[in-house]
């Protein structure tokens, strides 16, 4: 009857003595060559492999970080390449890396005392490992979903920039929420899409200056709604809330906020405007106001479009509510 040999990483878990201050200095000299410093607290160590090893890492930065990598000396290349992969990465013809593995397995060797025969690595100590190295695997493998969930919450890291919460609130200002009644997304090099373009973020310009207290203005080539990235932060935080469909009478798209929809992003652009410490509801009031007048001052150039379609009753239960968000968002628990 074949008996299994238990092993860690590719490491046996049964090990002389010798075999164990080998290991240990070939994955001590690995880690140097590796991050350019010496194996330290176990917790720190484990995050410095995000280097390498973070799923969200550009390509550009880890071929960078991959290219300085230091050659690894032929013999130290020998002995630890035998291990191979999870224990040890052959990244570039003549260099080693290591990473989580490699380190977790350094602290399980340490704990063992010098001058032993033989030590062996228990299955409590093979699991305690694996499980920890899948703990933190998964966590960075879900870094991203957890990101867009919480920009779709509007609790991410960064706020919603003010011009793109802006352009949100001029839509529902101009009840933009059906297919029938959205604004059209032209190219803006057009005079039709200029006007609708320069229309919109008339409101949003004048709102994201009195939130932010920031009186410069946008680059004319930034105050579009096609290609703009304004509208794209917009879009990237409220995802399928704000729609946009094909335009069968032009050759564009329209921009609306689905009925079904609008209180969840009044709700949405309420808590992400609270996150701001330094907003107080009077600014806020103020710039409602502000991109209401003037979204009224700029709307001609959308009436003979037909795509006005504001209401003074409904922009003032618009506020209301935005308010009512706002202070809700504030006076809860983070």
């Amino acid at each position: 009857m074949s008996t299994t040999v238990r092993q860690l990483f590719g490491v046996p878990a049964i090990l002389t003595g010798a075999e164990r201050t080998a290991l240990i200095r070939d994955l001590t000299q690995l880690w140097h060559l590796t991050y350019d410093a010496a194996p330290g607290e176990l917790e720190v160590d484990l995050t410095l492999c995000k280097r390498f090893f973070d799923p969200l890492t550009r390509g550009h930065s880890l071929r960078d970080r991959l290219s300085k990598l230091p050659e690894t000396p032929a013999d130290l290349f020998h002995r630890a390449s035998q291990y191979g992969e999870p224990l040890v990465v052959q990244a570039e013809d003549k260099a080693l890396l290591v990473g989580v593995e490699a380190r977790l397995m350094l602290a399980l060797l340490e704990k063992h005392a010098v001058g032993e025969n033989h030590i062996i690595l228990t299955p409590s100590d093979v699991a305690m490992a694996e499980g920890t190295a899948m703990r933190i695997y998964r966590v960075w493998s879900m870094a991203r979903l957890n990101q867009v969930v919480a920009l779709r919450r509007g609790q991410g890291n960064e706020v919603m920039q003010a011009i793109s919460v802006g352009i949100v609130i001029a839509l529902l200002v101009n009840r933009s929420d059906t297919a029938d009644r959205a604004v059209a997304k032209w190219d803006h090099w057009t005079a039709d899409g200029e006007q609708v373009d320069s229309a919109i973020f008339a409101g949003a310009e004048a709102f994201a200056a009195e939130v932010s207290r920031n009186r410069s203005s946008r680059a004319a080539g930034e105050q579009r709604l096609k290609g703009g990235y304004a509208l794209s932060e917009a879009r990237r935080r409220l995802s399928d809330r704000l729609a946009v469909t094909s335009d069968s009478k032009n050759d564009g798209e329209l921009l609306y906020i689905p009925a079904q929809h609008r209180q969840d992003v009044i709700s949405f652009l309420g808590r992400d405007l609270a996150r701001r410490p330094r907003l107080t509801q009077s600014v806020l009031v103020s710039a409602f106001d502000l991109l209401v007048a003037a979204y009224r001052g700029a709307a001609g150039q959308l009436a003979h479009r037909g795509m006005v379609f504001e209401r003074s009753t409904d922009t003032r239960a618009l506020k209301e509510d935005l308010l009512r968000e706002f202070s809700r968002a504030r006076s809860s628990p983070s």
